[in-house]
């Protein structure tokens, strides 16, 4: 091959190329726009089984316990499967606005069974000084089985004292481990406030502090809800 033939290939391979790469950019399904969609984030699914039968319950420490009384029994329906959605970009965009990285999760309810409610009510905690208003009352409930709560007919025609009767309450205030200060073990620098911020006496001297488990009471009292008459198991 000439060297003229070897120019006249080399000058057509030249547009050649160039008309590809005007066209990949005209069209917008071009190559790098369908890599862009296969790269797109998948959102993550999980379907995790739910407890929606519980007997237990919690609540403000500073409740007394005398003040909890029984208000209703009726037929529900309770979560049994539930269904969480978690959109990764979104999780990390909003990581760094909110360093929880709520928002970027939503649950749905799947699978649903059948379940009995029993509500109670006790004494709200009394509001501080200026709050205003009355403390009033303040309702949680507890579910049974259906058929570990025998009677006859639905549970909503008993009267209220008869569906009290069915169960047992107790409650109890239990010990927590708490991370705390260990000042025995801690050095804190000198200082003084001045116009209401700390002023460190040596402005190069840094706070040691050291922390440590203790335990303590709950902030809350679990209230225990039991039948009276449980259901034998076989």
């Amino acid at each position: 091959m000439n060297t003229t033939k070897i120019a006249l290939f080399a000058g057509v391979a030249i547009v050649v190329a160039g008309g590809l790469v005007v066209a990949l950019k005209m069209n917008p399904s071009s190559t790098g726009d369908t890599a862009g969609t296969i790269a797109a984030p998948v959102k993550n699914v999980e379907i995790a089984a739910a407890s929606p039968f519980t007997n237990l319950a919690t609540i403000p420490a500073s409740v007394d316990p005398s003040s909890i009384r029984f208000e209703k029994l009726k037929a529900v329906e309770v979560a049994s499967k539930m269904k969480t959605t978690t959109d990764e970009q979104r999780c990390k965009d909003l990581k760094a606005k909110d360093p929880d990285g709520s928002g970027c999760s939503s649950t749905a309810v799947v699978e649903k069974v059948k379940a009995i409610e029993a509500t109670y009510s006790y004494d709200g905690v009394e509001l501080g000084a200026g709050e205003g208003g009355a403390p009033g009352r303040t309702t949680f409930s507890v579910y049974f089985r259906p058929e570990d709560v025998v009677v006859d007919g639905p549970v909503a025609k008993l009267k209220r004292d008869q569906a009290a009767g069915m169960f047992r309450v107790t409650s109890y205030r239990a010990m927590v481990d708490q991370k705390v200060v260990d000042k025995q073990h801690s050095q804190f620098c000198a200082g003084s406030y001045i116009d209401g911020s700390f002023v460190r006496t040596d402005p190069k001297c840094q706070d040691q502090v050291q922390f440590t488990t203790q335990s303590v009471a709950s902030p809350y009292l679990t209230v225990q809800v039991d039948l009276v008459n449980p259901v034998a198991t076989k």
